[in-house]
C-alpha cells in the first residue's frame, strides 16, 4: 500500500466488491429479518426497494462531490458513513430506525462511482476500459457469492452476523482509502469545478450526443439482465418445474459468461479498442438469444435450452459493461464523477423499467419465448447505438 500513488486495482476491485456485497448479503435473511422486526415480509421488502432508492439518491451527488472536493476525501467520507450505518443497524431493535440507516448505508455506491472516475483521472480511455473490466470481475462474483456467504451465515449463526461482517469490510476498506489512495483529481480541475454548478455539470452531459449513447448502451444491456432476473425464476419454476436449488446452479451459468466477458476486457480492451469491443459484444449477446429461438421452434425446448445460450449473453454483456462505462467516463475527463454517478441512476431507471414490463408480460404469458424476445430487443437497442459510436469515430478519423 501507497499512499503517495493511485490506488492497486485491487484496492478498487475490493471497494467495488464491498457495494455489490452490500446488495445481496441479506437476501436469504428476510424472512427472519421480518420475524425478528415483527413485520410482515410485504413491509420488509422495503428493504430492498428503499435500498435502491437511496443508492439511485447517492449516486446523483456522490459524482460532483468528487469532481470538486476530491476523489479520497469523497470516498473516505462515504465509506465512513457506510461503516457508521452499519454498526447502527447491528445496533437497533426498531424496523424504521434499522430501515434508514440501511438508506444511509447505499453511500458504500461510491466504490464503483468513484473507482471508474479514479480509473479514468490515471489512464486514458482504452486502459480504463481494461482497468474497469478487471474491477467489474469483483462487482461480478460478490453477487454470485454474497447471498450464498448470508444463507450460510444465516443457517449457523444468525443474520446480525452479515450485518457485522459488512461492519469489517466497512473498516477494512476505510483503512484501504487511508493508505492506499491518494488524490488523482488533478488541482487544476478540482479549482476549475468549484466555480461550477452541479446543474451546468449534469446540462453539459445530458446535452452530449456521445454520453447518451454511452447510456443507452449500457442501460439497456444491464436492462437485458434485469429482465432475465425478473422473468427466469417465474419460467423456470411454473413453466420448467424445477426446484430452487437446481435455478441456483442454473443462474450462475450467465454470471460465469459474465465473469468471462470482463475478463477478456481487462486483457484486449487496450489493443482492440473500447468501442469495438462493445460493439462485438453486442453480436455475441444476440447469438443467445438466437440460439433459443432456433431451439425452441424446431426441438424440444429444456432447461438446457434456455439456460446454456444465456453464457453468450452474459459473455456478451462483459464486454459491453466495462467498455461503456469507459466511454462514459471519457466524454468529459473533467466531469468524470459527475458522469458516473448520473450514467449509474439511469442505468438503474432503465433497468428497472424493463423489469417492470418484464415481469407484467411473464405473468400473463408463462413462456420463455416472451422473455427471449424482450432479450432481443433489449441487445438490439445496444447494438444500434454501438454501431452509432462506431460510425461517428469513423467519421473523426476521415
Amino acid at each position: 500500500m501507497d499512499a503517495s500513488s493511485p490506488p492497486h486495482i485491487s484496492t478498487l476491485a475490493i471497494l467495488a466488491g464491498v457495494s455489490a456485497m452490500n446488495m445481496s448479503i441479506f437476501l436469504p435473511s428476510l424472512p427472519s429479518m421480518a420475524i425478528d422486526f415483527e413485520v410482515d415480509y410485504g413491509t420488509m421488502q422495503i428493504f430492498i426497494s428503499g435500498y435502491f432508492l437511496s443508492l439511485a439518491f447517492f449516486q446523483l451527488i456522490i459524482g460532483p462531490v468528487s469532481d470538486r472536493i476530491g476523489r479520497k476525501p469523497t470516498m473516505m467520507m462515504a465509506f465512513l458513513l457506510f461503516t457508521f450505518s452499519t454498526l447502527m443497524c447491528e445496533l437497533t431493535s426498531n424496523f424504521y430506525i434499522f430501515l434508514f440507516f440501511r438508506m444511509l448505508q447505499a453511500g458504500v455506491a461510491a466504490g464503483f462511482v468513484i473507482g471508474r472516475a479514479v480509473i479514468r483521472d490515471i489512464v486514458p480511455m482504452e486502459h480504463a476500459a481494461s482497468m474497469i473490466g478487471y474491477v467489474t470481475m469483483a462487482m461480478t462474483i460478490m453477487p454470485m457469492f454474497a447471498p450464498a456467504i448470508g444463507g450460510i451465515i444465516e443457517e449457523q449463526l444468525h443474520w446480525q452476523y452479515s450485518v457485522r461482517l459488512m461492519y469489517i469490510m466497512g473498516i477494512i476498506s476505510v483503512v484501504l482509502i487511508w493508505f492506499d489512495q491518494t488524490e488523482t483529481l488533478k488541482k487544476e480541475k478540482e479549482k476549475e469545478k468549484g466555480k461550477s454548478s452541479l446543474i451546468s455539470d449534469y446540462s453539459q452531459l445530458l446535452f452530449n450526443k456521445k454520453f447518451w449513447c454511452y447510456i443507452i448502451v449500457m442501460g439497456f444491456c444491464v436492462g437485458s439482465y434485469f429482465s432475465f432476473l425478473t422473468g427466469a425464476p417465474v419460467i423456470s419454476e411454473e413453466y420448467f418445474n424445477l426446484d430452487p436449488s437446481v435455478q441456483g446452479y442454473l443462474f450462475a451459468i450467465m454470471g460465469l459468461g459474465f465473469f468471462a466477458g470482463n475478463y477478456l476486457t481487462g486483457r484486449y480492451a487496450v489493443k482492440i479498442g473500447p468501442n469495438k469491443f462493445m460493439l462485438w459484444g453486442c453480436y455475441v449477446a444476440l447469438l443467445g438469444p438466437l440460439i433459443q429461438v432456433g431451439i425452441f421452434v424446431s426441438a424440444y425446448f429444456g432447461p438446457l435450452s434456455f439456460f446454456i445460450p444465456m453464457l453468450l449473453v452474459g459473455l456478451g454483456q462483459g464486454l459491453i459493461v466495462p467498455n461503456a462505462a469507459a466511454g462514459v467516463v471519457s466524454v468529459d475527463p473533467k466531469l468524470a464523477g459527475s458522469a458516473s454517478g448520473l450514467a449509474a441512476t439511469i442505468q438503474i431507471l432503465i433497468g428497472g423499467f424493463l423489469a417492470l414490463i418484464t415481469g407484467y408480460i411473464i405473468s400473463k404469458f408463462v413462456s420463455p419465448l416472451p422473455l427471449i424476445i424482450i432479450l432481443i430487443i433489449t441487445i438490439l437497442v445496444s447494438l444500434l447505438f454501438s454501431y452509432t459510436l462506431i460510425k461517428s469515430e469513423g467519421l473523426k478519423k476521415v
